[in-house]
């Protein structure tokens, strides 16, 4: 029998995108074992969210949907997530990811073993479309997936945490990061492994257990990389880690297959959109301090 095979997880979709979820649910019912529970955190309205289907759904007592008053961003979701969920562990899937039983069930595994946090490979399924010039591997992760060729990292769109042992440590999403209505903000994922690994809890990748992250046409253009690109940057300003991360981006653009030439062309293109975001965020910040400072003057 595999370890932890009866572990009963929460699956939490956080989600502000209206026309993913009943596709989200359909392929996550698929994955889910007879004790768990799906958590639907959508970041809207109620009267925004659509009719989910009940025919592949778990019995409604093993699906519950919260919805925010407006879109309050994805780190305020998945905070909402932790304290909502019913059992111990939980497991973040993002709206376009295909979960597999044996991804889950490594899941289980790892956490049964004693891991607070784990994750998987994420590959990217780009649904048909031809992966153009300027997408190498490495802008992979401006997608949400890993590079084929390289280690994967704990990231967002499949992850799981005992949200307990969190709790203990006081650990929890920084609401400044992460998808905040048309924004590209991100990090709040990574942010949290690490301040979770930095209070002594134990993480583990699991490099052989692989979900899909499904890639619409959109994303595949040299704006929405570009643009990607750029509030990486502001991400890694706004946690204080602008200098390792422009170094970061750097090395991931340059590790992409394909000629060197293009690579190193691609790596400063690339890299300097993530320049401009830390600058642009750094500008950002310094006006709000003055105005702040200048409010207070006034009182």
């Amino acid at each position: 029998m595999t370890l932890g095979a009866d572990l009963p997880l929460t699956i939490a979709i956080c989600s502000n995108r209206p026309d993913s979820l009943p596709g989200a649910v359909v392929r996550t019912a698929a994955a889910m074992g007879a004790r768990d529970r799906l958590l639907i955190i959508a970041d809207m309205p109620a009267q925004h969210v659509p009719t989910l289907p009940t025919s592949a759904s778990p019995p409604p007592s093993r699906i519950r949907v919260i919805c925010n008053a407006g879109n309050q961003g994805l780190a305020h979701s998945r905070n909402k997530a932790m304290k909502e969920a019913t059992t111990r562990h939980l497991v973040f899937l993002d709206d376009d990811i295909v979960p597999t039983v044996e991804a889950l069930t490594q899941i289980r595994a790892a956490l049964t073993a004693g891991a607070q946090v784990t994750g998987t490979r994420i590959s990217a399924h780009l649904q048909g479309h031809r992966r153009p010039w300027f997408l190498t591997s490495g802008q992979l992760h401006y997608l949400g997936s890993h590079a084929p060729s390289r280690p994967a990292s704990i990231w967002g769109g499949s992850f799981a945490i005992d949200s307990e042992h969190a709790r203990l440590l006081g650990v929890g999403f920084d609401e400044r990061l992460g998808r905040i209505g048309s924004s590209l903000t991100s990090a709040e994922d990574t942010t949290f492994v690490r301040e979770m690994i930095a209070r002594g809890a134990t993480a583990t990748i699991l490099h052989d257990a692989e979900v899909q992250h499904l890639i619409p046409a959109h994303r595949l253009t040299l704006s929405y990389l570009l643009r990607r690109a750029f509030w990486q940057g502001r991400s890694e300003a706004r946690r204080d880690d602008a200098r390792r991360g422009i170094g970061k981006e750097w090395n991931r653009n340059r590790s992409g297959d394909g000629a060197r030439p293009v690579l190193t062309a691609l790596a400063l293109f690339y890299t300097s959109s993530v320049l401009l975001g830390v600058c642009w965020e750094a500008i950002t910040r310094s006006r709000a301090s003055a105005t702040d400072a200048e409010t207070g003057s006034d009182r």
